[in-house]
């Protein structure tokens, strides 16, 4: 019997690390492509405070083709792939989008609307500070990721089980 137990662990032991490995994978890729997209933010504001990059009173067509140019890259809306589109690069063959090409050199609206919905109260200069220090925690935080093991990444999370189930047994044993 035992034996038989120890079979079933040495099996859920290797499936979960295969699986944590591809945990950490997502996890960081989802940290880069927010880092990505912080990244554009920061340099569109900053654009915009500084006065190179010139929203009103232009054509839309005409500012989506300059982010383009200045290397920002688009992040279409969710559709069947949700990997960002690279500046310089088109949509692949097939995939969805709401928005129609507007300039006719493959960009489209929705492709920087994460740049061009944002507030006015966006382009000050205590924003540009805020969105500088929230970058630079996101840094932080895929560092962090990329030195983590699956390992580690695993007992982390069995150690923050653990804590929550004795803060559960504590409220049990006092009801």
């Amino acid at each position: 019997m035992v034996l038989n137990k120890s079979i079933v662990l040495e099996a859920f032991y290797s499936i979960r690390l295969d699986l944590y490995v591809k945990r950490k994978k997502i996890l960081l890729e989802n940290l880069q492509v927010e880092l990505l997209k912080l990244d554009n933010k920061v340099r569109f504001v900053l654009g915009v405070v500084e006065g190179e990059i010139i929203v009103n009173n232009r054509k839309r067509a005409e500012l989506l083709a300059e982010l383009k140019l200045k290397g920002f890259t688009p992040f279409p809306k969710k559709s069947k792939s949700s990997e960002p589109v690279v500046a310089g690069t088109e949509q692949a063959e097939g995939e969805e989008g709401d928005d129609t090409d507007e300039t006719g050199k493959g960009v489209r609206a929705a492709d920087y609307e994460y740049l061009l919905s944002m507030a006015i109260s966006s382009l000050t200069l205590e924003k540009v500070q805020s969105l500088c220090s929230e970058r630079d925690k996101l840094e932080g935080d895929v560092e962090e990721m990329r030195r983590a093991t699956p390992k580690s990444l695993w007992k982390k999370d069995l150690d923050a089980f653990l804590q929550q189930l004795d803060v559960c047994l504590l409220v049990c044993f006092f009801c």
